[in-house]
């Protein structure tokens, strides 16, 4: 006959030390996994701005149009806004206007004007801009477009 061992399972002790080791453990991946709003509204601005670019130049090679992609930069904040004036087709010498929602937007070069020719889908010279929280300033993201007209957005974290 076996004999039935004195220790059948955990202590109460034991059971509450497993317990706080889980919660601890969860608490530090929910921090770690969190999308905050302010992550969000950047990376969202972000993509909208990247579309608007993206559509403005689709426009013009279906056109064979140009346009002048003209940065305005608010005098008390620095944030900037942008201007298309067209050239060509059938918008010739109209203009319309990009401002930013809920993120910032931040020049990344000394250029003011760039020139797309809808053509050779080209951009002179190549543009690269920074979308910023308005409240945490280490979220960004950075919206690039390349001189053959490719648009993108990377997502940075990190303070520029």
């Amino acid at each position: 006959m076996r004999r039935p061992s004195a220790r059948r399972g955990f202590s109460l002790a034991e059971l509450l030390c497993a317990a706080l080791a889980l919660c601890v453990l969860a608490g530090a991946a929910a921090l770690s996994f969190r999308d905050t709003g302010e992550r969000r509204i950047v990376l969202e601005e972000a993509e909208e701005l990247r579309a608007w670019l993206s559509s403005r130049m689709a426009q013009a090679a279906r056109e064979g149009a140009e346009f002048k992609l003209i940065i305005d930069a608010d005098k008390t904040t620095q944030e900037l806004g942008f201007t298309i004036e067209w050239y060509g087709g059938p918008r010739d010498l109209e203009t319309e206007t990009y401002e930013p929602g809920r993120a910032a937007i931040e020049r990344d070069s000394l250029a003011n004007e760039h020139t797309f020719d809808g053509e050779w889908f080209t951009l002179t010279p190549a543009a690269s801009f920074i979308i910023r929280s308005r409240r945490e300033r280490d979220i960004a993201a950075l919206v690039t477009v390349s001189g053959v007209g490719y648009v993108d957005v990377k997502e940075t974290l990190k303070e520029q």
